[in-house]
């Protein structure tokens, strides 16, 4: 379920790309309401078979960052078995298909992440060196990504996909969208 609403305040408290950029078809996403600078979207519990199944995403885009806070089941510091990852995919230009960014990271403690420009649904590039930050906390079972304005290039708005792979068992892994496989959150526009 989506809650979209406006703030008045200019500031507001990461799979690889390539599988989630592979396949499917995108779904369009539509305008939020004119001002919204938040968007919540709660996710079912859908990917049992994982501790990482994603259940909550808030996105906040203010004047001067973009932040997403991811929320898990049972987000751990070490993996009993194989890791698990996460994938977030910004698209900036509502002119253009697809992501603009792409952020890949895992999602125990050590793990490194990236933030690399995406063209034609594919990675270009080095890694950005652009101000930003991935931060996993484990008490709260919750990943924290902050990117500045300036890396993304300033945009009115910005919609996700974000997608969770657990390689618990590599041969059959589990893999989490928000909402549904492929899909984009709405529009969330700049305060």
């Amino acid at each position: 379920m989506l809650r979209a609403r406006a703030t008045l305040a200019s500031a507001v408290a990461g799979g690889l790309v390539a599988g989630l950029l592979g396949g499917g078809l995108l779904v369009a996403g539509l305008v939020a309401p004119a001002g919204a600078a938040e968007a919540t979207y709660d996710d079912p519990a859908d990917a049992t078979a994982s501790l990482t199944d994603i259940r909550r995403v808030d996105i906040a885009h203010t004047t001067t960052k973009l932040r997403v806070v991811v929320g898990f089941t049972d987000l751990r510091r070490r993996s009993e078995a194989g890791p698990s990852g996460l994938t977030i995919l910004i698209d900036t230009d509502k002119e253009r298909r697809g992501a603009e960014l792409g952020l890949s990271t895992g999602l125990q403690k050590g793990t490194d992440y990236q933030l690399m420009r995406i063209r034609r649904g594919r990675p270009v590039g080095e890694p950005l060196t652009c101000p930003h930050r991935v931060r996993l906390g484990f008490a709260g079972d919750r990943l924290t990504f902050d990117v500045s304005r300036t890396c993304l290039e300033e945009p009115a708005r910005v919609r996700l996909r974000v997608k969770m792979r657990d390689e618990f068992d590599s041969s059959h892994p589990v893999v989490d969208w928000l909402r549904r496989p492929n899909s984009w959150t709405r529009w969330v526009l700049s305060s």
